[in-house]
């Protein structure tokens, strides 16, 4: 009797003592709101992509479209934004090893990606499109998908996968870089056949930089989803908040002129 009432006692405070420590872990994995508050620095990393988020070379600072927003996140925090540089590749394993706080890029929505983090309500959309010389003629992926073609783009980028189940003749070249339309360049300098990327962004940089003589093949976009800022997995508090900041700049105007305000200089 008295070895099933000790064993009996044992369970129990086992189990009381599982409890305590899924409690205590749960608490722990959802305190980033108040981590960030305390240190009085957001971290956000963030990757170029025209007009969401452009280094200036001139000062060596961050500005665009997700810069804006973060900036008006910090401000509702009551907290300095800190800018934490990273590539397409870099972004989401950053923001794991916490290395930042918030991803402030215009990352795609993808399931794959939702295993890992936890996205932010939408901040806007984009798709998949294929950029070719200018005097190109191709009117598709059927042809450009050929042996010996080159086919340029970003490692870590949404469209990466995308392009390698699409290209079966052509080769895949995949870019390591931070650097913004790297994959735009190989097409211009003759390196890559053609390029894949974000349709709007890469059509606003080559709309602005035409003497490097590419283009987006017309009305071919694939897989046109949302945009959105992505916070660490399971920071569901911090994701809250920040999706509180983003609905009430919507609702006052200001998000609809922050994107205007950047926008309007891919016309």
């Amino acid at each position: 009797m008295w070895n099933w009432t000790r064993r009996l006692m044992l369970l129990v405070g086992s189990a009381a003592l599982f409890l305590a420590i899924a409690i205590h872990s749960s608490r722990a994995a959802d305190d980033l709101l108040k981590a960030v508050k305390d240190r009085g620095v957001l971290r956000g990393c963030i990757a170029p992509y025209t007009p969401w988020a452009i280094k200036d070379p001139a000062n060596n600072q961050w500005e665009g479209i997700t810069v804006d927003i973060a900036k008006e996140l910090a401000a509702a925090l009551s907290v300095k934004l800190e800018l934490v540089d990273t590539a397409w590749s870099t972004i989401i394993p950053s923001l794991q090893a916490q290395k930042c706080d918030i991803a402030v890029a215009p990352l795609w929505t993808s399931p794959a990606r939702a295993e890992n983090v936890s996205f932010t309500s939408p901040i806007g959309s984009d798709g998949i499109g294929l950029f070719v010389p200018a005097s190109s003629t191709a009117k598709g992926p059927e042809d450009l998908d050929k042996p010996g073609n080159i086919i340029a783009v970003l490692a870590g980028s949404a469209d990466e996968k995308v392009m390698k189940n699409l290209f079966k003749k052509a080769t895949v070249k995949s870019i390591v870089t931070d650097k913004f339309a790297a994959q735009i360049l190989e097409v211009a300098a003759g390196r890559a056949t053609a390029a894949s990327g974000g349709y709007v962004g890469n059509t606003w940089f080559v709309n602005k930089n035409p003497s490097i003589k590419v283009k987006p093949i017309p009305g071919f976009v694939l897989n046109k989803s949302n945009y959105a800022f992505a916070v660490p997995a399971r920071e569901y508090f911090f994701r809250d908040f920040v999706n509180v900041v983003l609905a009430n700049l919507e609702i006052s105007g200001k998000m609809k002129a922050i994107r205007e305000k950047w926008e309007k200089g891919g016309e």
